[in-house]
């Protein structure tokens, strides 16, 4: 369990990097999220994700996948700002990634991810 934790959590770093950490008016050229923006394959919920009870359900079945669709729903619904902090949380027996931004005057969000159909 703590291995596959540490692959997630080394999964969840590659891609923090890749991420410029704000969001642009239009597709920046070499940004990997900014130039995937309406890829089919990067599915998920209505939720808001401000809650556990409104979080957003993440349909992809891999990991991979699944890491890159939170990070593109945060880069299509928030700007200006900086991933602080990512867990891996449990709310009774269902898998949570809770992931915290920081915007430019300091506020934060956390912001719920549902991640049980490819975190098993």
């Amino acid at each position: 369990m703590k291995i596959r934790m540490v692959q997630f959590l080394l999964i969840g770093i590659t891609l923090f990097s890749c991420n410029p950490g704000k969001k642009s008016t239009g597709a920046v050229k070499n940004d990997p999220i900014a130039t995937n923006s309406g890829d089919a394959s990067i599915a998920h919920s209505p939720g808001d994700g401000k809650s556990y009870e409104t979080s957003v359900f993440i349909q992809e079945t891999s990991e991979s996948a699944g890491i890159h669709a939170e990070y593109q729903w945060i880069h299509d619904h928030y700007s200006d700002y900086k991933v602080v902090q990512q867990s891996l949380n449990y709310q009774g027996k269902k898998p949570f990634d809770v992931i915290t931004i920081q915007f430019s005057d300091d506020g934060k969000q956390k912001i719920y991810f549902d991640i049980s159909k490819f975190f098993k």
